[in-house]
């Protein structure tokens, strides 16, 4: 959105340019075209990786490399990141993470979870962490960072629809239909044990990759 408001000033400009009488100054419609082209290749390789969220979840199932979607939402929310100064750790461990879903789904699941993550991490003071370890060798994906975390009174609702746990801010949807999608291809997300999954002290969610009898 902030590449396609650029583009719109800069045509703006070139219009009122194009009006003025007198010859145009082609060094200055070179450098502003230069920059419109750049910022339409920008938003057509962003749209290149949303279109495929629009793919019915229907389409037929396949091996994906997790960290191929993982990164590609990465990349859509990377300008966001940025200005809000969080850092991201991707760390793969052991194996390559594989699942057998589609790429709709996993879309959907990590957009849901990178906007939840960037919404509460504003809201932290200081050094702001998001940290993704992925471990095929275990099937798991841990999505963590260091921000407020949950409370324990929210825990057993934070998958239910519409609980955000801070009232009606319209985030209640995204674990629930982050859940909802995994479980139709018989997987799960879950709150991470902290004994067990510990990579940052905020809120850690487990997403397991692995069916029963696999």
């Amino acid at each position: 959105m902030l590449a396609m408001q650029r583009v719109l000033t800069v045509v703006d400009a070139l219009l009122i340019e194009t009006r003025r009488p007198g010859a145009l100054d082609k060094a200055y419609l070179e450098r502003e075209l230069t920059m419109v082209r750049g910022s339409l290749s920008f938003i057509q390789s962003q749209m290149k990786d949303l279109r495929l969220l629009f793919r019915s979840t229907k389409q037929r199932r396949k091996d994906i490399h997790i960290i191929d979607i993982l990164e590609k939402v990465h990349r859509l929310f990377k300008g966001a990141l940025d200005k809000a100064q969080i850092e991201v750790e991707i760390i793969p461990r052991g194996a390559p993470l594989v699942a057998k879903t589609t790429d709709a789904v996993l879309l959907q699941v990590f957009l849901n979870l990178f906007d939840n993550a960037l919404y509460w991490l504003q809201s932290v003071n200081g050094n702001r962490r998001l940290r993704i370890e992925l471990n095929g060798d275990e099937g798991t994906l841990v999505f963590a960072d260091n921000g407020p975390g949950i409370r324990p009174e929210d825990a057993q609702y934070l998958f239910e629809p519409f609980y955000s746990g801070k009232g009606d801010d319209g985030r209640g949807l995204g674990l629930y239909i982050a859940r909802q999608l995994l479980e139709r291809h018989e997987y799960s997300i879950q709150l991470a044990d902290l004994k067990a999954h510990t990579p940052l002290k905020g809120a850690s969610f487990v997403i397991s990759f692995v069916r029963d009898g696999r």
